[in-house]
């Protein structure tokens, strides 16, 4: 009889004993997947040193035509939403970190039914984004911008096409350099004569 107990009693420990174990696996799973929730889009972007670009530039071509982007953080820091503007082209997009992948992504929409996709990295003192933007006709293109901070606080972006390897061209064929303008706050109007 002693026996069956003492075999019932060790049954019943190595049952428990692999249940912890099983649960200590998992806790660590859930534990580690809660510390890679923790790495958000600012996280990333403060430690690189790149968070300077959050904010509203504007630029001019030689021939006056004007291009404005508004890079603004939402969710936390966990994204940025883009406006760009240029004449009456509008575009609006969304940057993110995807943590199950290890990369920022962008994905937008503009006015005139057009979609976009691409991804950021960081080169250097550089961010390099890379899109595929589909207009409404279907006729897909892609473009690199290199984006880097200048000496004086400007923006410069060097826009590139990409081959079919996704690599950035020998040449730029377009450069701007954007000046940062102040954000205006909304102001409550004054009350008048008591």
């Amino acid at each position: 009889m002693n026996q069956l107990k003492t075999a019932r009693l060790h049954t019943s420990l190595r049952r428990a004993l692999l249940a912890l174990a099983a649960g200590l696996v998992i806790f660590a799973g859930q534990a580690a997947a809660q510390e890679k929730e923790k790495e958000k889009l600012g996280d990333l972007m403060s430690e690189a040193g790149f968070d300077w670009i959050v904010g509203k530039w504007v630029a001019e071509t030689e021939e006056g035509q004007k291009y404005e982007i508004v890079y603004k953080w939402e969710l936390n820091k966990h994204a940025i939403t883009v406006h760009f503007k240029r004449g009456d082209y509008e575009h609006h997009g969304m940057i993110f970190y995807m943590a199950s992948e290890d990369k920022v992504v962008q994905i937008g929409a503009d006015n005139r039914g057009g979609t976009s996709k691409g991804s950021w990295e960081l080169k250097g003192d550089t961010a390099i984004h890379k899109t595929e933007h589909i207009p409404a006709d279907g006729k897909a293109g892609k473009i690199g911008i290199v984006y880097s901070k200048t000496d004086d606080g400007m923006m410069r972006a060097e826009a590139y096409m990409l081959n079919d390897a996704g690599e950035l061209g020998e040449e730029p064929w377009g450069v701007l350099e954007y000046r940062r303008q102040k954000e205006q706050t909304e102001q409550t109007p004054k009350k008048c004569c008591g």
